[in-house]
């Protein structure tokens, strides 16, 4: 039987509902269905009821799945009686908190901890962080939002909002502008806050302070987060373009001693889809989400290292991004519409169906490789079975929301007319 994550990944396409779709169903982000599907959280009880209900799942099945051991763990306890004594000693002792936390210190001292691994993002973030840095004198920050699947993947770096406090020592966020957006990029991107960026312009430090250190402890736990990052940017002085260097850290958590680790960083070439779906939409002026261009990559440093980061060959967008994206569409062209719109998957994309008309559609081809081209639009006679092609603009992609509405509402005005649209 597939794993927990898998059965309700499985169960939510098979009743073909978006993330965002199921988490209005339960009451929670499409971020938050995202991390469950991934392994990074787990539902409470009072959750897997209602993931039971939403997605007609018998509730014995989703015990049945919820295995919270790996199953190599799980046999090799069982194969060790002394160790499931252990277990159940400590489940009823009443220090089981300490003894357990003492048992982790030992293990920890005789066992190094292995390398913490990679963080994976688009030059874009770290172009964008050094732009945000090197433009103040004292220091500055802002946030990180992502998924945390088994690679954290950072998708937006964010600047600070209007009422974030800097100095040349100390730097604090702006909470509720925070909030907002994090609510905004949850639900409408399955991304979830994982962290933040800050500069220490004249501290010194290439670490997280205790401050921070203690800051990020708090509001994993206040999120009952398993993971965070944080990420420490210096600059190198003395020059007239100073290099950038960004020091990236992972929490991994719970733990007894809560301290960051060194993370490597992995870097896909151009620009993150969700930015680039941003700029497309015209979001979040306030974040001058083109600033990532004002700065060349050639200027930033990982760490220690002696040259600029390497770039990773291109890489197809996830299936979450792609998934949003056309929920994204779809919902426009229902709300200019004012009915209900069809999304078939094809073997080249897909193909979003909306009517215009009594029985007249408008149907846009999409492909599949990222940012999703407009490959082709139709109207659609579904009395007569007929299809005939209408000429677009070439270069419209999926992201373009507002050009697209336009082709379909310059249709609606015309008729059985043509759209009048120049090649």
């Amino acid at each position: 039987m597939a794993d927990l994550s898998d059965l309700i990944k499985k169960k939510r396409q098979a009743r073909q509902m978006s993330l965002r779709d199921l988490g209005q169903a339960l009451g929670v982000t499409a971020a938050y269905i995202a991390d469950i599907e991934s392994n990074r959280r787990l539902p409470s009880p009072d959750l897997k009821q209602k993931l039971a209900a939403a997605l007609d799942i018998p509730l014995d099945d989703l015990e049945e799945a919820d295995n919270r051991l790996s199953p190599d763990l799980h046999d090799w306890v069982e194969e060790r009686p002394q160790v499931v004594n252990l277990l159940r000693s400590l489940r009823t002792s009443p220090q089981s908190e300490k003894l357990v936390q003492r048992l982790n210190r030992f293990l920890k001292r005789h066992n190094p901890p292995p390398a913490r691994g990679f963080l994976l993002t688009w030059e874009s973030e770290l172009r964008a962080m050094a732009s945000e840095a090197s433009a103040w004198s004292i220091e500055t920050g802002g946030d990180l939002f992502g998924r945390w699947q088994d690679i954290p993947t950072l998708f937006l770096a964010t600047k600070a909002g209007p009422n974030a406090k800097r100095d040349h020592a100390h730097f604090r966020l702006d909470v509720e502008y925070l909030r907002g957006l994090s609510e905004d990029l949850a639900t409408n991107w399955a991304l979830r806050y994982f962290g933040d960026w800050h500069s220490h312009h004249r501290l010194g430090l290439t670490r997280p302070s205790g401050g921070d250190q203690k800051r990020i402890v708090n509001l994993a736990a206040r999120n009952q987060f398993l993971g965070m990052t944080e990420i420490i940017i210096t600059l190198e002085e003395g020059r007239d373009e100073p290099v950038v260097r960004i020091h990236p850290w992972i929490y991994e958590l719970p733990s007894d001693d809560a301290q960051p680790y060194p993370l490597r960083v992995r870097v896909l070439p151009g620009i993150s889809p969700i930015r680039q779906a941003l700029l497309a939409r015209r979001a979040l002026p306030e974040q001058e989400l083109f600033i990532w261009e004002k700065i060349s990559l050639s200027r930033i440093r990982i760490g220690t290292d002696s040259a600029a980061p390497t770039l990773e060959p291109p890489s197809e967008v996830d299936p979450t991004t792609r998934e949003q994206m056309i929920a994204h569409l779809a919902e426009a062209l229902r709300e200019a519409s004012g009915d209900a719109v069809e999304v078939h998957g094809t073997a080249f994309g897909c193909v979003i169906v909306a009517n215009l008309h009594s029985k007249q559609c408008l149907g846009f081809a999409l492909g599949a490789a990222w940012p999703m081209p407009v490959l082709e639009v139709h109207r659609i006679d579904r009395t007569a079975g007929t299809t005939e092609p209408i000429p677009v603009p070439s270069g419209i992609v999926a992201p373009d929301i507002k050009s697209i509405l336009e082709i379909f509402n310059a249709q609606t005005r015309h008729g059985k007319g043509s759209a009048n649209v120049d090649n």
